[in-house]
């Protein structure tokens, strides 16, 4: 059996983003771990993965954007004939920049391509302290439209693409949160999702649309939300899509699932014909809109081909304007950044077995190609792959759950290592998680829980953590590991849990109220739910409210479910890690967690590292961090 190294893991590979067709080309997104998590964009022929991509932004662009905290969306592409037009914002100065590129025509026997630039770099913004994201461009009137977030809330807004230094055009204001603009260039029309944030957007929001009049202000605004869709519960709607035919598409789940729903109207917005159930299926076709720029459907002429999520798996699918939904046969198991144009998409994708990359499918003939952001393959002996688990959790509740055995099956029981997504909205992926492995590969077995609150299942069972954030998450995990012991697939004396921002809080939390686990690792994890409701960023405002409950009402539950103030109650090895330019989650706090740990003489381990904020990118990093929990674990646990 051969044991994957931490560098095969987090050190070579970049992340794929946000991919796009732009003509007969693809475009994406590449964070480089390599280059301190840097984002770049890379464009090459359409299905024609053994040419090398051509960088469009090196060094030192960087394409992120700040906007509510997470970002997203940074990067706007157009075609004006054969010419290339991008804009993006820059992580440097959050300033929107802009070039154009032309085509240059390779002789026919030439297996190369080349994009010139037509124009200087040029920033199409003034320097200022507001953030932009998610724009597109208008051709038509040659400007850019996208959203901002300022102090007084955020906004739709415009530049020229012919100017420098600019301040902004404001179309549209709102004290509340916006994102995901669609355009309907034909029709001159802007749709949006908009929310206020005393709600997370996939728990309340509503869908806008409006008509652009020749100034480019906006006339003729529809809300349509849960009362208009005659909803009495709350509805979520994501990812507005228009379709060539002024159809509009979008996710929404009055039903209990996000499923697709069809909107036509009139050229002035008047007379509005909503479709739903359509495509009914107790399956989800979206997302928690965390960041901009997510994508799981688009469409194909008159149909739509998405992703659905159903028993944590991803499907892709056709679905069809006669209402039938048609599987597309293809390997893979988990999908994101879904983008087409007529009867070509693009993906993220992966499968059990084949890591995260660039998946490319012609919807005529089928046929499909995938580039994995890793030149690294593992020999698919070498890889353990995911088993659907389904256990009895909190409040007698079935708990979702995917298991990975250990690769090296001894004769004596393997050591647990517990694992929860971050969020704590998210969910377990099913693709092929190298880290899984890393822990597969020494002989441990891995439990990824998808406790109650994840999505992918519904909003029944999202809505498990409604009020319940530190209960029903820690139970659920703590559940899942001793149905593994109790099924005798583990050894109860060598089990460990790991975890990093929320899903830090939940480990945190397993580790204060059970005896089961024997050894812990956090990063960056939450640990003083006060200090959290009082400095935490504008989009999370009162998302603890949801999680906990008001914190002037409910102050004692913020106390009781803190792990800050329970440390006394962890009496196993803990290791911890965290960035100094954390914004989100204090460094303090871990810092205070070893120092009540060590007065307790019980074994801790802190690393903090200086350039690193919330959520590591720099690859040697992340080598280091899990190296490190590897090394403490073995040390401990004798595994």
């Amino acid at each position: 059996m051969k044991i994957l190294d931490a560098e095969k893991v987090y050190g070579e590979a970049p992340i794929f983003k946000e991919p796009r067709i732009i003509g007969d080309w693809v475009l994406w997104l590449e964070q480089r771990p390599n280059e301190k998590g840097r984002t770049t964009a890379l464009i090459r022929p359409w299905k024609n993965k053994d040419l090398s991509p051509q960088e469009l932004t090196p060094y030192p662009s960087d394409l992120r954007t700040k906007i509510h905290g997470y970002g997203g969306a940074p990067l706007t592409a157009n075609l004006n004939g054969s010419d290339l037009i991008l804009t993006w914002v820059d992580n440097k100065d959050n300033c929107l920049w802009m070039r154009t590129w032309s085509y240059e025509e390779e002789n026919e026997k030439s297996f190369s391509f080349k994009f010139i630039p037509k124009t200087q770099l040029i920033c199409l913004t003034k320097k200022h302290n507001y953030f932009l994201a998610g724009g597109v461009i208008d051709l038509e009137k040659n400007i850019w439209i996208g959203l901002m977030e300022d102090e007084e809330g955020d906004h739709i807004v415009s530049y020229s693409l012919e100017k420098t230094d600019q301040y902004p055009k404001y179309i549209y204001s709102s004290h509340g949160l916006l994102g995901y603009l669609a355009l309907n260039s034909k029709d001159r029309k802007l749709a949006w999702v908009e929310w206020i944030n005393t709600s997370m957007p996939w728990d309340l929001n509503e869908l806008k649309l409006a008509k652009l009049d020749e100034n480019v202000n906006i006339i003729n605004i529809v809300n349509i939300n849960n009362q208009y869709l005659k909803c009495t519960g709350k509805i979520s709607f994501f990812n507005p899509i228009w379709s060539d035919t002024g159809d509009l598409f979008v996710a929404e789940d009055s039903s209990g699932w996000w499923n697709i729903t069809k909107i036509k109207t009139d050229s002035n917005n008047n007379s509005i014909t909503i479709s739903q159930n359509q495509w009914a299926i107790k399956a989800e076709i979206a997302f928690p809109q965390w960041v901009l720029g997510m994508s799981s459907f688009s469409c194909v002429g008159d149909d739509i081909v998405g992703a659905f999520a159903k028993e944590g798996i991803w499907t892709l699918a056709l679905f069809q304007k006669n209402g039938s939904i048609q599987i597309i046969d293809q390997p893979f198991i988990d999908f994101s950044g879904i983008y087409s144009d007529q009867n070509r998409v693009v993906a993220i994708a992966s499968s059990s077995k084949i890591s995260e990359g660039i998946f490319e499918i012609d919807l005529s003939d089928k046929s499909w190609d995938h580039t994995p952001a890793s030149s690294f393959r593992l020999d698919p002996t070498q890889i353990s792959i995911g088993e659907s688990f389904w256990f009895v959790g909190s409040n007698g509740e079935n708990v979702h759950a995917w298991y990975y055995p250990p690769l090296d099956r001894k004769l004596l029981l393997p050591p647990l290592l517990v694992k929860s997504h971050s969020g704590p909205t998210g969910m377990a992926r099913c693709g092929l998680d190298l880290e899984v492995q890393f822990w597969t590969s020494r002989g441990w077995a891995v439990v990824d829980v998808n406790y109650g609150g994840s999505s992918g299942f519904g909003r029944k069972y999202r809505d498990r953590l409604r009020g319940n954030w530190g209960l029903v998450d820690v139970l659920d995990c703590t559940k899942a590991a001793q149905s593994l012991i109790a099924s005798g697939k583990v050894d109860d004396e060598r089990i460990a849990i790991v975890g990093s921002s929320a899903s830090g809080f939940t480990a945190l939390g397993c580790l204060i109220s059970t005896d089961i686990f024997n050894i812990g690792a956090c990063k960056y994890a939450v640990a003083d739910l006060i200090s959290m409701a009082n400095s935490t960023h504008r989009f999370e405002e009162f998302y603890l409210d949801y999680l906990i409950g008001n914190i002037k009402t409910e102050s004692e539950k913020y106390l009781q479910r803190s792990p800050i103030e329970n440390v006394n109650f962890i009496n196993t090895p803990l290791i911890l890690f965290h960035g100094l330019k954390d914004k989100v989650i204090r460094f303090e706090q871990s810092i205070a967690i070893k120092d009540e740990l060590l007065k307790r003489e019980i074994p801790v381990d802190i690393n903090i590292f200086e350039h690193e904020g919330h959520g590591f990118k720099d690859g040697r990093v992340k080598v280091d961090v899990l190296k490190k929990t590897e090394a403490f674990f073995r040390q401990y646990l004798n595994s």
